[in-house]
Protein backbone atom coordinates (compact mmCIF):
# COMPACT_ATOMS: atom_id res chain seq x y z
CA UNK A 1 0.00 0.00 0.00
CA UNK A 2 1.27 3.67 -0.61
CA UNK A 3 2.14 5.42 2.31
CA UNK A 4 3.02 8.94 3.50
CA UNK A 5 5.55 9.80 5.71
CA UNK A 6 4.89 13.55 6.35
CA UNK A 7 3.64 13.99 9.36
CA UNK A 8 -0.29 14.59 9.36
CA UNK A 9 0.06 13.51 5.87
CA UNK A 10 -2.66 11.34 3.60
CA UNK A 11 -4.76 9.16 5.72
CA UNK A 12 -4.91 6.52 3.14
CA UNK A 13 -7.24 3.92 5.32
CA UNK A 14 -10.45 6.47 6.01
CA UNK A 15 -13.79 4.79 5.08
CA UNK A 16 -15.07 7.59 2.19
CA UNK A 17 -18.69 6.40 2.91
CA UNK A 18 -18.34 7.46 6.56
CA UNK A 19 -16.79 10.52 6.42
CA UNK A 20 -19.43 13.58 7.18
CA UNK A 21 -19.90 16.31 5.15
CA UNK A 22 -18.77 19.70 6.52
CA UNK A 23 -22.34 20.59 7.41
CA UNK A 24 -22.81 17.35 9.34
CA UNK A 25 -19.57 17.74 11.36
CA UNK A 26 -20.36 21.84 11.67
CA UNK A 27 -24.45 20.77 13.63
CA UNK A 28 -22.27 17.62 15.17
CA UNK A 29 -19.71 19.89 17.26
CA UNK A 30 -22.34 22.79 17.97
CA UNK A 31 -24.80 20.31 19.39
CA UNK A 32 -24.72 20.06 23.20
CA UNK A 33 -22.42 16.20 25.12
CA UNK A 34 -25.58 15.51 26.82
CA UNK A 35 -29.02 16.44 26.46
CA UNK A 36 -29.79 19.95 27.75
CA UNK A 37 -26.35 20.31 28.66
CA UNK A 38 -24.75 23.91 27.44
CA UNK A 39 -21.40 22.21 27.09
CA UNK A 40 -21.01 21.28 23.11
CA UNK A 41 -18.84 18.66 21.68
CA UNK A 42 -16.54 21.48 19.97
CA UNK A 43 -15.46 22.59 23.52
CA UNK A 44 -13.25 19.87 23.99
CA UNK A 45 -11.06 21.43 21.00
CA UNK A 46 -11.11 25.03 22.15
CA UNK A 47 -7.65 25.86 23.49
CA UNK A 48 -6.28 23.92 20.71
CA UNK A 49 -8.40 25.86 18.16
CA UNK A 50 -7.14 29.24 20.28
CA UNK A 51 -3.35 27.98 19.81
CA UNK A 52 -4.45 27.53 15.76
CA UNK A 53 -5.65 30.77 15.60
CA UNK A 54 -2.84 32.44 17.90
CA UNK A 55 -0.51 30.64 15.30
CA UNK A 56 -2.17 32.24 12.11
CA UNK A 57 -2.02 35.89 13.60
CA UNK A 58 1.78 35.59 14.54
CA UNK A 59 2.37 34.09 11.01
CA UNK A 60 0.15 37.21 9.45
CA UNK A 61 1.97 39.53 11.78
CA UNK A 62 5.41 38.23 10.87
CA UNK A 63 4.53 38.26 7.46
CA UNK A 64 3.66 41.74 7.70
CA UNK A 65 7.13 42.40 9.56
CA UNK A 66 5.46 43.62 12.37
CA UNK A 67 6.46 41.44 15.17
CA UNK A 68 9.70 40.40 14.07
CA UNK A 69 10.97 42.17 17.61
CA UNK A 70 9.23 39.30 19.51
CA UNK A 71 11.41 36.89 19.98
CA UNK A 72 9.45 34.81 22.58
CA UNK A 73 6.69 34.26 19.70
CA UNK A 74 9.16 33.53 17.24
CA UNK A 75 10.83 30.70 19.31
CA UNK A 76 7.41 29.53 20.18
CA UNK A 77 5.20 29.37 17.34
CA UNK A 78 8.64 28.02 15.44
CA UNK A 79 8.87 24.54 17.51
CA UNK A 80 5.39 23.99 17.48
CA UNK A 81 4.97 24.58 13.72
CA UNK A 82 8.47 22.56 12.94
CA UNK A 83 7.41 19.61 15.43
CA UNK A 84 3.89 19.55 13.35
CA UNK A 85 1.85 19.90 17.00
CA UNK A 86 0.33 22.68 15.37
CA UNK A 87 -1.80 21.09 12.86
CA UNK A 88 -4.85 21.78 11.28
CA UNK A 89 -5.17 17.82 10.20
CA UNK A 90 -4.56 17.20 14.08
CA UNK A 91 -7.93 19.05 14.63
CA UNK A 92 -10.30 17.88 11.82
CA UNK A 93 -9.07 13.78 12.66
CA UNK A 94 -9.94 14.65 16.40
CA UNK A 95 -13.37 16.58 15.36
CA UNK A 96 -14.24 13.54 12.98
CA UNK A 97 -13.31 10.74 15.63
CA UNK A 98 -15.83 12.60 18.15
CA UNK A 99 -18.36 12.67 15.29
CA UNK A 100 -18.10 8.54 15.00
CA UNK A 101 -18.06 7.58 18.33
CA UNK A 102 -21.24 9.67 18.92
CA UNK A 103 -22.35 7.48 15.54
CA UNK A 104 -21.10 4.78 17.08
CA UNK A 105 -22.77 5.29 20.87
CA UNK A 106 -25.82 6.45 19.07
CA UNK A 107 -26.42 2.69 17.55
CA UNK A 108 -29.55 1.15 19.02
CA UNK A 109 -30.24 -2.62 18.51
CA UNK A 110 -32.66 -3.05 21.65
CA UNK A 111 -35.58 -1.78 19.83
CA UNK A 112 -35.42 -4.08 16.34
CA UNK A 113 -34.42 -6.51 18.87
CA UNK A 114 -37.59 -6.12 21.33
CA UNK A 115 -39.44 -5.68 18.76
CA UNK A 116 -38.43 -9.22 17.26
CA UNK A 117 -38.82 -10.87 20.41
CA UNK A 118 -42.35 -9.37 21.23
CA UNK A 119 -43.99 -9.85 18.18
CA UNK A 120 -42.48 -13.62 17.73
CA UNK A 121 -44.33 -14.17 20.86
CA UNK A 122 -47.52 -13.10 19.54
CA UNK A 123 -46.82 -15.17 16.65
CA UNK A 124 -46.70 -18.78 18.40
CA UNK A 125 -50.35 -17.73 20.22
CA UNK A 126 -51.30 -17.33 16.52
CA UNK A 127 -53.15 -19.91 14.41
CA UNK A 128 -52.06 -20.27 11.06
CA UNK A 129 -55.15 -22.17 9.84
CA UNK A 130 -57.33 -19.58 10.82
CA UNK A 131 -58.29 -17.23 7.86
CA UNK A 132 -58.09 -13.86 10.08
CA UNK A 133 -54.98 -14.99 12.34
CA UNK A 134 -53.21 -16.26 9.41
CA UNK A 135 -53.08 -12.43 7.74
CA UNK A 136 -51.67 -11.44 10.78
CA UNK A 137 -49.41 -13.79 11.46
CA UNK A 138 -48.10 -12.93 7.47
CA UNK A 139 -47.67 -8.91 8.80
CA UNK A 140 -46.09 -10.24 11.59
CA UNK A 141 -43.26 -12.11 9.68
CA UNK A 142 -42.81 -9.04 7.39
CA UNK A 143 -42.14 -6.64 9.90
CA UNK A 144 -39.94 -9.53 12.02
CA UNK A 145 -38.36 -9.65 8.61
CA UNK A 146 -37.43 -5.90 8.49
CA UNK A 147 -36.65 -5.68 11.87
CA UNK A 148 -33.80 -8.62 10.99
CA UNK A 149 -32.47 -6.54 8.17
CA UNK A 150 -32.65 -3.26 10.26
CA UNK A 151 -30.08 -5.29 12.81
CA UNK A 152 -28.18 -6.58 9.71
CA UNK A 153 -27.44 -3.28 8.95
CA UNK A 154 -26.47 -1.78 12.35
CA UNK A 155 -23.87 -4.68 12.81
CA UNK A 156 -22.49 -4.00 9.71
CA UNK A 157 -22.45 0.04 10.48
CA UNK A 158 -21.16 -1.33 14.19
CA UNK A 159 -17.91 -3.38 12.49
CA UNK A 160 -17.35 -0.23 10.04
CA UNK A 161 -17.58 2.15 12.61
CA UNK A 162 -15.07 0.46 15.39
CA UNK A 163 -12.37 0.18 12.03
CA UNK A 164 -13.22 3.85 11.03
CA UNK A 165 -12.63 4.98 14.77
CA UNK A 166 -9.36 2.27 15.02
CA UNK A 167 -7.80 3.92 11.74
CA UNK A 168 -8.19 7.58 13.45
CA UNK A 169 -6.78 6.46 16.66
CA UNK A 170 -3.84 4.30 15.02
CA UNK A 171 -3.47 7.15 12.55
CA UNK A 172 -3.00 9.97 15.23
CA UNK A 173 -0.73 7.31 17.10
CA UNK A 174 1.51 6.77 14.75
CA UNK A 175 2.36 10.78 13.74
CA UNK A 176 2.59 11.64 17.21
CA UNK A 177 5.36 8.80 17.49
CA UNK A 178 7.06 10.74 14.80
CA UNK A 179 6.37 13.97 16.18
CA UNK A 180 8.31 12.20 19.50
CA UNK A 181 11.27 10.81 17.17
CA UNK A 182 11.61 14.74 15.51
CA UNK A 183 11.56 16.22 18.76
CA UNK A 184 14.20 14.47 19.96
CA UNK A 185 16.46 15.32 16.93
CA UNK A 186 16.09 18.61 17.54
CA UNK A 187 16.91 18.38 21.20
CA UNK A 188 19.90 16.24 19.80
CA UNK A 189 20.98 19.41 17.75
CA UNK A 190 19.92 22.25 20.04
CA UNK A 191 22.31 20.05 22.67
CA UNK A 192 25.36 20.03 20.47
CA UNK A 193 25.23 23.59 19.39
CA UNK A 194 24.99 24.70 23.25
CA UNK A 195 27.86 22.57 23.31
CA UNK A 196 30.25 23.73 20.03
CA UNK A 197 28.69 27.24 20.77
CA UNK A 198 29.95 27.79 16.99
CA UNK A 199 26.93 30.64 16.14
CA UNK A 200 27.81 32.31 19.04
CA UNK A 201 31.69 32.63 18.70
CA UNK A 202 31.15 33.77 15.38
CA UNK A 203 28.40 36.32 16.51
CA UNK A 204 30.91 37.84 18.34
CA UNK A 205 33.77 37.65 16.09
CA UNK A 206 31.15 39.77 13.53
CA UNK A 207 30.69 42.43 16.41
CA UNK A 208 34.44 42.75 17.23
CA UNK A 209 34.77 43.30 13.21
CA UNK A 210 32.46 45.67 12.65
CA UNK A 211 33.76 47.75 16.31
CA UNK A 212 37.09 47.23 14.54
CA UNK A 213 35.83 49.20 11.02
CA UNK A 214 33.98 51.50 13.02
CA UNK A 215 37.61 52.96 14.74
CA UNK A 216 39.42 52.70 11.29
CA UNK A 217 36.86 54.66 9.54
CA UNK A 218 37.38 57.03 12.59
CA UNK A 219 41.06 56.97 12.60
CA UNK A 220 40.98 58.06 8.61
CA UNK A 221 38.34 61.15 9.85
CA UNK A 222 41.07 61.87 12.94
CA UNK A 223 43.07 60.79 15.58
CA UNK A 224 41.67 57.82 18.12
CA UNK A 225 42.48 58.64 21.67
CA UNK A 226 43.06 56.32 24.36
CA UNK A 227 39.35 56.89 25.36
CA UNK A 228 38.19 56.15 22.22
CA UNK A 229 39.53 52.61 22.58
CA UNK A 230 38.57 52.08 25.81
CA UNK A 231 35.06 52.70 25.34
CA UNK A 232 35.31 50.41 22.08
CA UNK A 233 36.79 47.66 24.52
CA UNK A 234 34.11 48.26 26.53
CA UNK A 235 31.62 47.95 23.96
CA UNK A 236 32.90 44.98 22.65
CA UNK A 237 33.01 43.11 26.20
CA UNK A 238 29.39 44.27 26.95
CA UNK A 239 27.99 43.06 23.31
CA UNK A 240 30.04 39.73 23.52
CA UNK A 241 28.16 38.84 26.81
CA UNK A 242 24.92 40.12 25.89
CA UNK A 243 24.76 38.32 22.99
CA UNK A 244 26.14 35.31 24.62
CA UNK A 245 23.54 35.33 27.27
CA UNK A 246 21.02 35.77 24.72
CA UNK A 247 22.19 32.84 22.18
CA UNK A 248 22.61 30.64 25.33
CA UNK A 249 18.80 31.46 26.85
CA UNK A 250 17.48 30.85 23.57
CA UNK A 251 19.01 27.88 23.02
CA UNK A 252 17.89 26.60 26.31
CA UNK A 253 14.51 27.15 26.20
CA UNK A 254 14.32 25.84 23.01
CA UNK A 255 15.69 22.91 23.85
CA UNK A 256 12.84 23.33 27.22
CA UNK A 257 10.07 23.65 24.61
CA UNK A 258 10.93 20.60 22.11
CA UNK A 259 11.07 18.45 25.24
CA UNK A 260 7.65 19.49 26.53
CA UNK A 261 6.06 18.47 23.24
CA UNK A 262 7.81 15.15 23.17
CA UNK A 263 6.81 14.94 27.21
CA UNK A 264 3.04 15.56 25.79
CA UNK A 265 2.99 13.40 23.00
CA UNK A 266 5.25 10.47 24.37
CA UNK A 267 2.10 10.35 26.99
CA UNK A 268 -0.82 10.56 24.87
CA UNK A 269 0.74 7.54 22.90
CA UNK A 270 1.04 5.46 25.71
CA UNK A 271 -1.82 6.14 26.18
CA UNK A 272 -3.07 5.25 22.88
CA UNK A 273 -1.19 2.03 23.01
CA UNK A 274 -2.68 0.72 26.35
CA UNK A 275 -6.42 1.24 25.28
CA UNK A 276 -5.81 -0.08 22.17
CA UNK A 277 -5.05 -3.63 22.76
CA UNK A 278 -8.46 -3.76 24.44
CA UNK A 279 -10.56 -2.96 21.54
CA UNK A 280 -11.92 -6.55 20.68
CA UNK A 281 -11.49 -8.57 17.37
CA UNK A 282 -15.08 -9.45 16.95
CA UNK A 283 -17.91 -7.24 17.58
CA UNK A 284 -19.86 -9.06 20.85
CA UNK A 285 -20.42 -6.69 23.14
CA UNK A 286 -21.54 -2.67 21.90
CA UNK A 287 -21.23 -0.96 25.36
CA UNK A 288 -17.92 -2.44 25.87
CA UNK A 289 -16.50 -0.77 22.41
CA UNK A 290 -18.14 2.22 22.89
CA UNK A 291 -16.44 2.43 26.03
CA UNK A 292 -13.34 1.13 24.75
CA UNK A 293 -13.43 4.44 22.18
CA UNK A 294 -14.09 6.60 24.56
CA UNK A 295 -11.53 5.79 26.58
CA UNK A 296 -9.44 6.78 23.66
CA UNK A 297 -11.36 9.73 23.17
CA UNK A 298 -10.46 11.17 26.42
CA UNK A 299 -6.58 10.83 25.31
CA UNK A 300 -7.46 12.46 22.04
CA UNK A 301 -9.22 15.69 24.20
CA UNK A 302 -6.14 16.22 26.43
CA UNK A 303 -3.66 15.96 23.41
CA UNK A 304 -5.58 19.18 22.40
CA UNK A 305 -6.36 20.58 25.44
CA UNK A 306 -3.96 19.33 28.45
CA UNK A 307 -0.82 20.81 26.62
CA UNK A 308 0.92 23.38 29.13
CA UNK A 309 3.43 25.02 26.65
CA UNK A 310 5.39 27.56 27.95
CA UNK A 311 8.20 30.11 26.70
CA UNK A 312 9.53 32.90 28.59
CA UNK A 313 11.86 34.89 26.67
CA UNK A 314 13.64 38.37 27.41
CA UNK A 315 13.29 40.77 24.53
CA UNK A 316 15.41 43.21 23.77
CA UNK A 317 14.57 47.45 23.79
CA UNK A 318 15.45 49.15 20.84
CA UNK A 319 17.03 52.39 22.65
CA UNK A 320 20.25 52.43 21.45
CA UNK A 321 22.70 51.69 18.59
CA UNK A 322 24.06 48.50 20.64
CA UNK A 323 20.59 47.40 20.73
CA UNK A 324 20.15 47.36 16.89
CA UNK A 325 23.05 45.61 16.84
CA UNK A 326 22.27 42.85 19.41
CA UNK A 327 18.79 42.65 17.98
CA UNK A 328 20.23 41.95 14.31
CA UNK A 329 22.85 39.57 15.84
CA UNK A 330 20.19 37.34 17.59
CA UNK A 331 17.81 37.45 15.26
CA UNK A 332 20.69 35.63 13.16
CA UNK A 333 21.22 33.56 15.42
CA UNK A 334 17.87 32.34 15.64
CA UNK A 335 17.90 31.93 11.94
CA UNK A 336 20.66 29.78 12.12
CA UNK A 337 19.11 27.72 14.89
CA UNK A 338 15.98 26.94 12.91
CA UNK A 339 17.88 26.61 9.42
CA UNK A 340 19.75 23.81 11.43
CA UNK A 341 16.46 22.25 12.68
CA UNK A 342 14.64 22.44 8.99
CA UNK A 343 17.86 20.11 7.84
Amino acid sequence: MTTDTTIFGLRFKSDPTLVPSQKELMAFLDSPKEPGSPVLHRDDLQQYLRLLSDARDYDTRRQERSAQANFGARMFYGVLAHSHFISPVLQSVVEQYKFQLHALAALDFKKPAAFIKSAEKEMDRLNPKKKEEAARLHRFQVMVDERKEVLKGLTKRWAALVRELDHISQYIRDNLSQIEKLCEASIVILKREQIDRKKEISLIEDIKAQIKERLREALREGTITKDHLDVAKAEVADLSKRIADFVRADVHALTVLYEAVHEHTRKIVHELDRLSVMIAPGRTNLEGDVKTFSGIEKALVSLVSDFRFKLQSAEIRMATEQDMILFEKRREALDHLFGLLQN
